[in-house]
């Protein structure tokens, strides 16, 4: 007896693919992290710039200290809030397994642009870098490592790579300013040497050697003295001690003045010293400390936009120190240079 075909009712239907059913490949989060990585550094250090700008000018009557401070507050700020946005947003894709490495990446390498910018502008070679320049070339090399080397490795990878180019930029910012420098006082030796007139010091051991001046044209030479023991308070006040021939004085010189007209000046004679006080901002003091030569002793103190004095003056005696006074012994002048450097 032959089985009867089954009817189509019995029959089991194929299983066709469910396309809408299937799942969909993961998103790839490349995208936001070129976008992190190149954008970000770009504008951040577009900005910083000009925010150092903003804040040297705000922060001048406070001195450095307040400006290093408001920068490195600024910049926390800016690399903590990318830092989450960029963590949330790698996040959003499924594909993405320990977010929090790639921001971290990135922001060692804002950290280490910054540091290194911060760094050449404290030596006065700012203008070689820019941060923007410096911070986009960490972040590409840290993403760059981070994509290419295995998962395992690549967030060690990555940081040791930013923290390598790191000590080779600052090596290079440290070694370029020690030649500038090096270059810097050869010169002033060498035209320290080529003075043929006595150069005025001061023989006063409180008082310690901080910049060096040399006029060859003029046949000025000016020295400026700090305060051995300065303190914060003091901190900035100088001294500056100008030597200048008898026949080259002109009319601003203080001993010029005090020999025309010493009642108009408001000059006061102590023995060989004439001292004047500019209204007691600026207190000045001169005397022929050689034979046709004169030496001209002056306060500096360091003010604000304001006109307000940022410093206080040590205790002294100008006429007394005006007093000590005299001729520099030959190689003198080069020790004094080297001193102020």
């Amino acid at each position: 007896m032959s089985t009867p075909p089954q009817s189509p009712e019995n029959t089991e239907p194929s299983e066709a693919p469910d396309t809408g059913s299937a799942s969909s490949p993961a998103k790839r989060a490349d995208g936001p992290k070129v976008l992190f990585a190149t954008v970000y550094p770009i504008l951040g250090g577009i900005a910083l710039r000009y925010i150092a700008a903003f804040a040297a000018i705000s922060t001048l009557p406070d001195g450095e200290v307040a400006f290093a401070v408001s920068m490195a507050l600024i910049s926390l700020l800016l690399i903590s809030g990318v830092h989450l946005w960029c963590k949330r947003t790698l996040e959003e894709y499924e594909g993405e397994h320990r977010t929090w490495q790639f921001p971290t990446v990135l922001s060692t390498a804002m950290a280490a642009g910054i540091s290194v910018s911060a760094y050449a502008l404290s030596t006065g070679l700012g203008f070689l870098i820019h941060p923007a320049v410096v911070c986009t070339a960490f972040c590409l090399l840290g993403a760059f490592v981070f994509s290419l080397v295995t998962e395992r490795k690549r967030f060690g990878a990555a940081l040791g790579a930013i923290f390598a180019v790191f000590l080779l930029l600052a090596g290079m910012v440290w070694l370029f300013y020690e030649l500038r420098m090096a270059v810097s006082k050869d010169e002033l030796l060498q035209e320290a040497d080529a003075v043929e007139h006595p150069i005025a010091v001061l023989d006063d051991l409180d008082w310690e050697p901080a910049e060096v001046r040399v006029d060859l044209e003029n046949g000025r030479v000016s020295i400026a003295y700090e305060h051995a023991e300065s303190s914060r308070a003091t901190d900035g006040f100088q001294l500056w001690l100008e030597t200048e021939s008898m026949q080259d004085l002109n009319d601003s010189s203080l001993y010029d003045q005090c020999e025309s007209g010493p009642d108009e000046n408001g000059c006061e004679a102590h023995g060989d010293v004439v001292f004047a006080d500019r209204f007691g901002w600026r207190e000045e003091a001169a005397t022929e400390f050689t034979d046709g030569y004169v030496a001209e002793l002056s306060t500096d103190m360091p003010a604000d936009e304001g006109g307000d004095a940022q410093a206080e003056a040590p205790d002294f005696d100008m006429v007394e120190l005006a007093g000590q006074i005299r001729a520099a012994e030959p190689g003198e002048a080069e020790e004094i240079v080297d001193d102020a450097y």
